[in-house]
C-alpha cells in the first residue's frame, strides 16, 4: 500500500525488476514473509547508485577502484590515437578531471587514490602520444605520417641527426633509439 500511494502522489511507478529490499534489524522469517509479499529481492551491500557506491562508512582505497579502472579504461583507449600533448591536456581537463570532480563532490577521497588519479592523468598527459617504436614498425597513422614528412623527410630514422632545431619530445624519440636498437631482430629477405 505505501508503494501504490508513494505512485499515486509522485506519479513515479517503482520498475520492480530494478528494485531490491534492504533490512536492517530484522529476523529472517520477517524478511521472507516480506519478500515473499512484495516480490523484490533481498539486496547487499555495497551498492552503485549513478556508478557512485552508497556507504554507511568512510570511503576506502578498495571503494574507489571503480574510479581507478574508469579512469584507466578511457587513457587505454586514446592512447591508440595519436594525440598531440594539447589534445591529450584538452582530455585531461574535459573528461578525466570530470569523472573525478563528480566522485569529489560526493565523497572526500582517500589521498591514496587522489595520488593514483594524479599519477594515471600524468602517465596520459606525457606517455600517451605515440613512439619511436611506432616509427620503426611504420604504423599507419597521422602522427608517424607526419614524423616522416616533417622531421625524417627523405632520412631512416636510424640515420637521423638529433640536431639543436628538433623539440624537446622529437629530441627525446631520437635518442630511445638506443633502447629500441637492443630489441630488433632482422630478417633477410628479397629486396
Amino acid at each position: 500500500d505505501v508503494l501504490h500511494n508513494f505512485a499515486d502522489m509522485s506519479g513515479l511507478q517503482p520498475n520492480l525488476e530494478k528494485c531490491q529490499i534492504f533490512f536492517g534489524n530484522v529476523d529472517s522469517s520477517t524478511r521472507r514473509r516480506a519478500i515473499n509479499m512484495l516480490q523484490i529481492p533481498e539486496g547487499s551491500l555495497p551498492i552503485r547508485y549513478l556508478g557512485l557506491p552508497l556507504l554507511s562508512s568512510k570511503l576506502s582505497k578498495m571503494d574507489c577502484k571503480v574510479l581507478l579502472d574508469k579512469l584507466v579504461k578511457r587513457t587505454s583507449s586514446w592512447v591508440t590515437n595519436s594525440l598531440s600533448f594539447g589534445g591529450r591536456l584538452q582530455l585531461i581537463a574535459s573528461v578525466l578531471f570530470s569523472i573525478q570532480v563528480f566522485w569529489c563532490s560526493t565523497f572526500i577521497l582517500p589521498v591514496a587514490v587522489t595520488k593514483e588519479c594524479d599519477r594515471i592523468m600524468r602517465r596520459f598527459l606525457w606517455h600517451g602520444a605515440g613512439s619511436g617504436w611506432e616509427i620503426c614498425n611504420k604504423k599507419a597513422s597521422i602522427w608517424t605520417e607526419w614524423c616522416f614528412a616533417v622531421f625524417l623527410k627523405e632520412n631512416n630514422f636510424w640515420a637521423a641527426k638529433v640536431t639543436n632545431n628538433c623539440s624537446w619530445s622529437w629530441r627525446n624519440i631520437l635518442k630511445i633509439r638506443k633502447l629500441l636498437v637492443n630489441k630488433l631482430h632482422y630478417e633477410v629477405g628479397d629486396g
